[in-house]
């Protein structure tokens, strides 16, 4: 089984919160440069999709650490983290990760919460230089106020982006064309990187 065969079979992971997409998921391990040996903090777990996708790429020498909040959540969240079989590479924290984040020397640290600048003087503190603190929000505005968070904090190299994936229909009796439906928003990822000021590129 493939982990992607959990994000798009239907039964096999549990669904309780909205959960990060295959196609953002897929934009924020390439553009922090994820891999095998990576460690990773993940908050919040919600149903544990984003956390399972990471663990599947830093295993089997890496570790994704995920802060909820929530104990319903955590629950589903470990829940498919065992349906996964990544029970030795992503655990689930239940923890306000605005009361710290107990790890240190992390390569990324992602935030999917609604108010992600509050954790970004923590993130520059727990990360490693090099890595990187992503923001996932719905909407522009709290886009703005964590992207503004990095800059006040030292973070550089920032940049945000939205991932439109489109279908495309393709067909031997009609024309090939886009499918009219489709996943189209679901949210602003952007990405800052702890980089001291003579390192910067």
């Amino acid at each position: 089984m493939r982990i992607t065969d959990y994000f798009q079979k239907k039964k096999m992971f549990k669904r309780g919160p909205q959960i990060i997409t295959l196609k953002d998921c897929g934009m924020i391990a390439a553009f922090t440069g994820l891999g095998n040996g990576d460690t990773v903090v993940d908050c919040g777990a919600g149903s544990g999709f984003l956390s399972c996708f990471m663990g599947n790429i830093v295993k089997p020498n890496g570790k994704v650490i995920s802060y909820e909040k929530r104990e319903e959540f955590a629950k589903i969240a470990n829940y498919n983290i065992k349906k996964a079989g990544l029970e030795e590479v992503v655990t689930v924290k239940v923890k306000d990760i605005n009361e710290g984040i107990d790890e240190n020397e992390i390569d990324v640290i992602t935030l999917d919460m609604p108010n992600p600048e509050t954790v970004v003087p923590l993130a520059w503190k727990a990360l490693k230089e090099g890595g990187y603190v992503v923001g996932y929000v719905p909407t522009i505005e709290q886009t703005k106020s964590f992207v503004f968070a990095c800059e006040d904090n030292g973070f550089s190299g920032i940049k945000t982006i939205e991932c439109i994936v489109r279908d495309i229909l393709v067909r031997k009796d009609r024309g090939t064309r886009p499918d009219t439906k489709g996943l189209w928003h679901t949210g602003y990822i952007s990405f800052a990187r702890k980089i001291k000021k003579e390192e910067k590129v």
